[in-house]
């Protein structure tokens, strides 16, 4: 039995083997062993791990978390827009409402939805954020390490 768990333990901190990509007839493949002379070896690290290769590699990480930080940009201002143009829909509701003398509770109701639509928006906006702040520290992070080396 301890074998067995000496056995995985030396696994889980071997060394990770080379991939390759390569397009054949418009198919692209992974594997282990290069399938064509263009094929291509790939960074499979997870993004954001320390440095121990090449510039390129170094570039490779800090790219990919720059678009992830991108796309979360993006994402924070389809909330925003999105809020915006839900929060004006139920204030044109709203003002159609007033105009109608309704009663108190239709109004009450209808400011505590709007009330309760922005809460919603403005979590997810800030959970959004919180998220690209981490994306941008850890890019700072590791060009940092990157300079150090």
């Amino acid at each position: 039995m301890m074998r067995f768990a000496l056995l995985f333990l030396c696994g889980a901190f071997s060394a990770q083997a080379a991939v390759y990509k390569c397009e054949q007839n418009g198919v692209v493949e992974f594997s282990q062993f290069p399938c064509a002379s263009n094929a291509e070896q790939v960074d499979m690290r997870p993004v954001g791990t320390a440095l121990s290769g090449t510039r390129g590699e170094y570039l490779q990480q800090v790219n990919a978390l720059k678009r992830k930080g991108r796309f979360v940009e993006f994402k924070i201002s389809k909330l925003e827009h999105d809020k915006e143009l839900e929060v004006d829909q139920l204030k044109a509701e709203l003002y159609k409402l007033r105009r109608s003398f309704p009663r108190s509770e239709e109004l009450s109701a209808l400011n505590k939805r709007i009330a309760h639509v922005e809460q919603q928006f403005d979590e997810k906006i800030n959970a959004e954020r919180r998220n690209l702040f981490s994306l941008k520290a850890k890019t700072n992070n590791l060009e940092r390490q990157y300079a150090q080396n």
